[in-house]
């Protein structure tokens, strides 16, 4: 392992920080107390609002929140290993996906990703209140080093050295009014979560979230802290159920939601829908030699459409019947006796005004057409199909997309048997890709509740519909299949696809992979490659006090080359180049050393600017690391 205090000149690269948070640290001191939380009075002091004790401003606020935060900002301890075997058609793809908890995947994703995704579409663990929900972040050992360090749990240890945890009070308290039915536990679990999903979202990107009754109004206030109630786009509802679910209490419900957020509120985040051959013929049903169009009237209607609300816009505009020509007021010509004049009126008798100025419609005259309207000449404005850019989605999305039975039916067709429960279909999330990506952008869409893969499957199917480049990212832990609850799903997975313990990434990338195989066709990315979390490279702390470093043994040396590379900024997809065999490797503009000799650094010394990557945890000897160090200089960076 490399000492970090006796390389004080290299450059220590450590996982991704919350930049605000440095912000505030770096720029603003005395925001930050001594132990290192953030002090929002002396925010609010900054900002000239008055502290009083008394006023709190609107949030949503439950138990265990400050415990989810917290969570959101610790270290990933995990890493990925390539599963070759899982993966299909690996030299050529740029679609991941990625086996384990989500909480860490995202956080390994965010050194590389962020800020690079276009779409997230995720379909979370509805709180039922029937059954937990799989992903208990109390088993994970952050969750409970936190707990550790804030007093929650107490570690005692026993004569002989054995090690105890004992509950405080407030903990058993916790635990009893945030279980993963209670609407604190299901808060608690997607709040991390989605933070970081906001931290890979790009400018222009957007998320969209399906969720049902229970958690609805909670998630939506959830995601007005997270992304900003500004960033809103809308809530969807899908006509999931047309007949009415029988079995609830007592309304038959009809719909489920999605709601939907941009990270800015920007202009390209949400596309219009762009209209069919047969609707342009229905909304422009006359043509000239520019095309097709459709005639509007010039005359404000309504609110706002006095003369007196602006006087500018009150002029005449005269027409010649015989030649059909259009003169706007001061062009009329001396001899005007035969011409037609055309005021605006707002209503029978009361003066009006026009939408267009005299110059817009002086260098736009060819858009201008003049029609009888109950016996009186009335000035028109063409609209041109190729102008037209589609109109705004519907809030209501019809069950011919959006009915739970489609997917299912799809799924089954594709599987030859039931063994996934409620999948969304194949077109509504198409429809929702179209709506949020550019075929022609290389767009990621990320699914970090990939389930059975219906996220993947669409974005194939939609790049095969429109010749696009999009590529997904799919995250799924590795959850266990019951036998009891789903004999069919586990029986698959043992009979069909050999597994000795069925979980759901089995399905997840079978589904990815037989879609891909029906939907083969030139130049169509169907492949995908598969990545397992483990553990990352470590210190472990003794009972005794000492240090012991735990190396991974599972990693090949590619595996410790892309981590490193993934650490350094690099995206996964790119592909690697071996300069020598299990020790160098090269990604991108970038080199990775995972073991050291003098054919290593004789490569590195012929290469003159290239940044140059080492594991702090890498096992060299410190002469060599010091020999390295004054060779590549600034070059060399040391990543934990």
């Amino acid at each position: 392992m490399i000492d970090k205090n006796l390389i004080k000149e290299a450059k220590i690269k450590e996982p991704v920080k919350n930049e605000f948070y440095e912000l505030l640290k770096s720029k603003f001191p005395q925001t930050i107390n001594s132990d290192g939380a953030v002090n929002f009075d002396a925010i609010k002091m900054l900002l000239d609002i008055k502290v009083k004790e008394n006023i709190k401003g609107y949030e949503l606020n439950w138990i265990g929140k400050g415990l989810a935060n917290a969570l959101y900002n610790t270290p990933c301890d995990k890493e990925l290993k390539f599963n070759e075997t899982k993966s299909k058609n690996t030299e050529r793809t740029q679609n991941i996906i990625i086996k384990g908890d989500n909480l860490d995947a995202l956080k390994l994703l965010k050194s590389a990703y962020y800020e690079k995704i276009k779409m997230i579409y995720i379909d979370p663990p509805y709180n039922t209140k029937n059954d937990d929900f799989i992903y208990p972040d109390d088993f994970r050992k952050d969750y409970k080093q936190i707990c550790i360090e804030t007093g929650l749990i107490k570690i005692e240890i026993d004569e002989f050295g054995n090690e105890t945890e004992v509950l405080s009070e407030a903990m058993n308290f916790f635990n009893s009014i945030t279980s993963t039915k209670s609407h604190s536990g299901w808060l608690s679990f997607m709040l991390p979560r989605l933070k970081l999903a906001r931290d890979l979202l790009k400018d222009d990107g957007v998320i969209f979230i399906s969720i049902d009754d229970n958690e609805q109004a909670n998630l939506k206030l959830l995601c007005d802290e997270i992304f900003g109630e500004e960033n809103f786009i809308g809530n969807l509802i899908l006509k999931s159920a047309p007949a009415g679910t029988q079995s609830s209490n007592f309304i038959a419900q009809q719909q489920s939601y999605c709601l939907v957020y941009s990270k800015n509120n920007n202009e390209k985040s949400i596309g219009k829908i762009i209209l069919t051959d047969k609707q342009i013929d229905e909304k422009y049903p006359e043509i000239d030699k520019i095309g097709k169009y459709n005639i509007e009237r010039l005359w404000k209607r309504g609110i706002g459409g006095k003369k007196e609300d602006v006087p500018s816009l009150h002029f005449p505009v005269y027409y010649d019947e015989k030649t059909q020509k259009i003169y706007i007021d001061d062009e009329v010509p001396n001899n005007f006796e035969n011409l037609v004049e055309i005021i605006p009126y707002q209503t029978a008798d009361v003066l009006g005004r026009w939408t267009w100025s005299k110059d817009k419609m002086k260098d736009e005259k060819f858009r201008l057409v003049v029609k009888k309207v109950a016996g009186e000449w009335k000035l028109h404005k063409k609209n041109y199909a190729k102008d037209d850019l589609g109109k705004l989605p519907n809030s209501i999305i019809d069950s011919d997309i959006a009915r739970t039975e489609i997917g299912s039916l799809e799924l089954k067709e594709l599987m030859k048997e039931k063994v996934f429960d409620y999948p969304k279909s194949i077109k509504l999330l198409q429809y929702f890709i179209q709506l949020a990506t550019n075929p022609n952008n290389h767009d990621i869409i990320l699914d970090f509740f990939a389930g059975s893969g219906t996220t993947a499957h669409a974005v194939m199917a939609q790049n095969a519909q429109d010749n696009g480049n999009r590529k997904f990212i799919l995250v799924q832990l590795d959850e266990k299949i019951d036998e009891k609850k789903s004999k069919t799903a586990f029986d698959f997975c043992k009979n069909e696809l050999g597994s000795k313990e069925p979980v759901i990434s089995d399905i997840t990338i079978e589904r990815v992979k037989r879609a891909g195989n029906k939907l083969e066709k030139p130049n169509l990315d169907t492949g995908f490659c598969v990545y397992d979390l483990t553990d990352k490279d470590t210190l472990i702390q003794k009972s005794d006090g000492s240090l012991e470093l735990y190396l991974n043994a599972d990693l090949t040396p590619l595996d410790k080359a892309l981590n490193l590379a993934l650490q350094s900024g690099k995206m996964i997809d790119i592909k690697s180049e071996e300069i020598y065999k299990d020790k160098l490797y090269k990604f991108d503009d970038s080199y990775y050393i995972i073991s050291y000799d003098k054919n290593v650094l004789e490569s590195l010394e012929a290469t003159t600017d290239k940044p140059v990557y080492i594991s702090g945890y890498n096992d060299i000897k410190i002469d060599d690391f010091l020999n390295l160090q004054s060779v590549l200089k600034d070059r060399l960076n040391v990543v934990y």
